[in-house]
């Protein structure tokens, strides 16, 4: 789980619920996407303009991966093949391949993108919750904003 305040990751044992370890190293820790298999968590890092990699055995960071300004979301496809980025400052959200570790597209028309971002169950649209509470809808084949759902 991430701690906002301490800029750190805190482990925790799903069998027993208990903390059982410590990452830190970040900085402005915002929203984290974890593998299935619990072996890497990704990170946004807001005050870095980046999502870090975490090596979750190793208990550090491998790798840095720049995207757009202060990314607050970081969501992994259920195929576990990308991580969405929720850029704040400048709008969009950037899509990470994870087998490269880099940026492969940008998607434009967001309105300071949050942390919740998630993906239809067939995998084709991505949903980025936006600051006025509306919804971008985005085609996952293009990386393109098709609709926006207002409140």
């Amino acid at each position: 789980m991430t701690n906002f305040v301490g800029d750190k990751i805190t482990l925790v044992d799903t069998a027993t619920d208990k903390p059982t370890g410590e990452i830190a190293g970040f900085d402005k820790l915002r929203a984290i996407s974890v593998t299935k298999d619990g072996k890497t968590i990704y990170a946004a890092n807001s005050g870095r303009d980046a999502i870090r990699v975490v090596d979750v055995p190793e208990g550090k960071v491998v790798a840095e991966i720049p995207v757009g300004k202060d990314p607050y979301g970081a969501a992994l496809t259920s195929d576990g093949k990308f991580v969405y980025s929720g850029n704040l400052k400048d709008n969009t959200l950037s899509v990470i391949d994870i087998s490269t570790r880099k940026v492969v597209a940008t998607v434009t028309g967001l309105n300071e993108p949050r942390k919740a971002i998630v993906f239809s169950p067939d995998g084709t649209k991505t949903y980025a919750l936006n600051r006025d509470l509306s919804v971008a809808v985005v085609d996952r084949a293009s990386n393109a904003v098709v609709s926006l759902m207002k409140p």
